[in-house]
């Protein structure tokens, strides 16, 4: 086996990764190469298959991972469950999930990829040893050589953002099969937004939202989808936006999409700590920085983003209201129930 990993971040993150990786082996069969990131993930991932070659198996890792403590074990015993195998992800230092898998789904006709267990702690999830997926987080993707063999680069209209699960739609189409190992490994979820080209680096969803469209046209198994969902929002959420007219929507993304339709005839203002998004025309509403933003008075401030939306505030909105008596915070939270996506909230004190 050949490890691959991308450095991205600089030689602090690189040395992390590669401290980890080391401190959690009992076994020295693997061969190591450290790759510079290049301007496209995509021309990073084709350069270093060049000097790996497709002889081995390769274990392509970005530097925002941290190893831990058997990681190789468990991919050794779950070799040959599957052609292509991730682990799950954990937020980093913390037993809150990021994810243990994603699934592609449908979301009120809308083709979306869900990560598995998203916000959920490892407490409160059932183990599940191993299972097949739709895709994996690509900073921690093990690809067999017979796979590497069948297809030998990553598809450049992945735009920096999708060229492992473009490979990965491929690799299904040849019959290959994915699949996510129950071992949580820490990810700092930076490595492929690091590009100084906001063009490339941006995690906007506005940005990215034309790129996922023509992926999922152009690669998209339809009968992958096994999961679809219809979107609502619970009494008690609807009654707090009810009960507003001045309202800020922290994030331009999909639940600030939904939410609007539920906000005819209210004072909104969107705001975004992603400096691309400044000006962004979003559902007749142009983007706002979110210091900007923070100026004026609301009834409501609603925080959009999910399973960190009340870190979010605590770091950048809570700062810089002064009036904290005079309105009702609350941050966005989801529960899929059978067919259903159901956001409510919880308050934020």
């Amino acid at each position: 086996m050949k490890i691959v990993i991308i450095s991205a971040l600089g030689n602090t993150f690189a040395q992390r990764c590669l401290d980890s990786l080391l401190q959690t082996t009992k076994e020295d069969n693997f061969d190591i190469l450290l790759v510079r990131e290049k301007n496209f993930r995509e021309h990073t991932l084709n350069y270093a298959l060049s000097m790996a070659g497709t002889l081995d198996d390769i274990l392509f890792v970005g530097d925002d991972i941290e190893f831990t403590t058997e990681w190789l074990e468990a991919l050794m015993s779950n070799y040959n469950n599957a052609d292509i195998l991730g682990m799950c992800m954990l937020y980093p230092g913390k037993n809150k999930i990021q994810d243990r898998g994603y699934e592609l789904v449908q979301i009120d006709e809308k083709t979306s990829l869900a990560a598995m267990d998203r916000g959920e702690l490892t407490t409160e999830v059932a183990p599940f040893g191993f299972r097949n997926v739709d895709a994996l987080c690509g900073c921690f993707m093990f690809v067999k050589k017979v796979v590497l063999q069948k297809i030998s680069e990553f598809n450049e209209n992945g735009q920096n953002r999708w060229g492992e699960f473009i490979f990965i739609c491929q690799a299904r189409k040849q019959g290959f099969s994915v699949g996510v190992i129950d071992h949580y490994l820490y990810h700092h979820g930076k490595s492929t937004k690091s590009n100084p080209s906001k063009r490339l680096s941006s995690e906007s969803y506005m940005a990215e939202l034309e790129v996922w469209e023509t992926i999922v046209r152009e690669y998209v198994d339809v009968s992958y989808i096994s999961n679809r969902y219809h979107s609502e929002i619970t009494e008690s959420l609807q009654a707090a936006l009810a009960n507003a007219d001045n309202i800020l929507l922290y994030g331009a993304g999909t639940v600030s999409e939904h939410l609007l339709k539920y906000l005819d005839g209210k004072n909104i203002t969107i705001c975004s700590g992603l400096p691309e998004e400044k000006g962004i025309l979003f559902h007749k509403h142009v983007v706002e920085d979110y210091v900007t933003a923070l100026q004026k008075r609301y009834d409501l401030i609603v925080m959009t983003p999910l399973y960190v939306g009340k870190e979010l505030y605590s770091r950048y909105v809570g700062p810089y209201m002064e009036n904290k008596n005079e309105y009702t915070s609350i941050a966005i939270t989801l529960k899929i129930e059978n067919d259903k996506y159901v956001y409510d909230f919880v308050e934020i004190s």
